[in-house]
């Protein structure tokens, strides 16, 4: 090998290291994933990561106070805070949200899990309502039907809202 390609060859070997280097240092690191919840207690919205099983921690002590909420706008106004409103909000029964923790907990150990509330009891455990009603619904009743109808109800120009979500 002559020393004009040992130059080049290493010339190239620093710059492929240095690009590495680069994208490395400068690459943006990836968002976490979050959903929407909002806290009982203080009638606000807040962010936590995508699949806590609410009820979760809310945002100004340590009760579990903070419930997933669906939050809408209008057709192509996702990105427009003020256009946002709460659809509804949801939560588990104390046995499914134990059932589900113990779960993902398993599966990140790779361990299996019995299934200690079947599928089709699961509608019995999870509970809806809207911001302005105390009462919570089962998922299995009209009212939680009617109340989850919002996000198919078309707006005054015939058009499906969309669910809007924290940083996608």
């Amino acid at each position: 090998m002559q020393a004009s390609e040992k130059k080049q060859l290493t010339l190239a070997g620093v710059l492929f290291a240095l690009a590495i280097l680069f994208f490395v240092l400068f690459s943006s690191p990836e968002r976490e994933a979050l959903e929407f919840f909002y806290d009982e207690s203080e009638q606000k919205l807040f962010t936590a990561p995508i699949g806590s099983i609410p009820p979760i921690k809310g945002i100004n002590d340590n009760q579990l106070d903070g419930v997933r909420a669906i939050v809408i706008a209008p057709k192509g106004q996702r990105d427009d805070e003020s256009a946002h409103r709460i659809a509804y909000l949801e939560k588990w029964s104390p046995q499914l949200k134990q059932h589900m923790e113990a779960a993902a907990k398993a599966k990140a150990a790779g361990h299996a899990v019995p299934n200690v509330v079947d599928r089709s009891q699961r509608k019995f455990h999870q509970f809806v309502r809207r911001t302005d009603s105390p009462e919570w619904y089962t998922m299995n009743t009209d009212e939680a039907a009617k109340i989850m109808a919002t996000l198919r109800t078309k707006d005054a120009q015939g058009k499906i809202p969309d669910i809007c979500t924290p940083n996608r």
